[in-house]
């Protein structure tokens, strides 16, 4: 009889130390919420989209109806076929995966060219006649359209679990910078196709594919999850943080780290001056005169290119669906907003 009762007893005790951790656990996470007096004001949507968005890559989104938007804010009368993803654009074709496929899709004519792969293409950027191409399997390669084969191939590390904003390609003017999705960046030269650089951004295992690529003048800014490094001629410069996002301009960087920070740096990343909003949990970010950020709790963030002054809008709901950021416009689902 002692015995039941102190099995029951002990059965009670530890269900009510699980509840204890389970409820705890639950209430432990926390959300930004800003003081009602520094809300100024609400904002509503601009426009809506033809479709909600399926899918996101850094330079464009794929509608649920087949339609894509690009870096530029452009929605193009184009409905792809089904299981296609827009990936890019040039000023001659839209850049489409389809399967182990990439389809050029000339703007002109509509008229669709089609690259047979050896893999599923999830990032690409084109130079005229040169497609630098990532692969899922963490494979890059150059393809000539002209003779119509790969030139430049190199096979890294498998690198299964990744940050979908995969930053694309870049073509400076002899050189091809080439992101992995296991940290690096991969510098071909274009006259010979021969391995010129290979440059670690961070050597993690795990989601730490390059999220960020951009070269302005001489600099050449990049970063993953974890870490931003700045190129120079002469010398790297590295600042380590949970990246969610970051803006590159000619003399100053923005990063939007994942515990709702905005970082200022200058471009050797030299930090200048930062502001957190506590718990916020960064969605996109833009820029028009001021640097804009939405908060997925429902809030539009503004602040001015120096990071001292800073202005909370309530938008028409929280964000519970996938955001692309494009020129002057960040879309939401299936609306938008204009960025001035």
């Amino acid at each position: 009889m002692k015995n039941n009762v102190l099995k029951q007893w002990l059965k009670i005790t530890f269900l009510g130390v699980i509840g204890i951790l389970i409820f705890g656990g639950c209430g432990s996470k926390y959300y930004f919420k800003p003081e009602q007096q520094s809300i100024e004001g609400s904002i509503e949507y601009d426009g809506i989209a033809p479709s909600w968005i399926g899918s996101v890559v850094r330079d464009g989104a794929t509608l649920l109806n087949g339609r894509f938007i690009t870096k530029h804010a452009e929605i193009p009368n184009i409905r792809l076929k089904a299981g296609s993803r827009y990936l890019n654009e040039t000023e001659e074709y839209y850049i489409v995966q389809r399967g182990k496929a990439l389809i050029l899709i000339n703007k002109d004519d509509r008229k669709e060219t089609n690259i047979p792969l050896e893999s599923i293409p999830v990032s690409v950027s084109m130079d005229k006649n040169l497609i630098a191409i990532i692969f899922d399997t963490n494979t890059i390669a150059i393809y000539d359209l002209n003779r119509m084969q790969v030139v430049y191939r190199q096979d890294n590390v498998p690198a299964p679990a990744n940050n979908t904003l995969i930053a694309s390609p870049y073509f400076l003017s002899d050189i091809v910078v080439i992101p992995t999705l296991d940290g690096k960046l991969i510098i071909v030269d274009k006259a010979s196709m021969r391995l010129v650089r290979n440059i670690v951004v961070n050597g993690d295992k795990f989601f730490n594919n390059v999220i960020y690529l951009e070269a302005i003048g001489n600099r050449m800014v990049s970063a993953t999850p974890k870490r931003i490094i700045s190129v120079s001629p002469n010398i790297i410069n590295t600042f380590d943080a949970n990246i969610k996002d970051i803006l590159f301009f000619e003399d100053r960087i923005f990063i939007f780290s994942n515990e709702g920070e905005i970082i200022l740096t200058d471009k050797d990343l030299n930090e200048i001056r930062r502001k957190k909003f506590p718990f916020a949990h960064f969605s996109a970010t833009n820029h028009g005169k001021d640097i804009v950020v939405l908060e997925t709790q429902g809030y539009m963030i503004t602040v001015d290119d120096s990071l001292q002054t800073s202005k909370i809008q309530k938008l028409p709901q929280a964000i519970t669906e996938p955001t692309f950021s494009a020129s002057g416009k960040i879309f939401i689902g299936d609306k938008f907003f204009n960025i001035q």
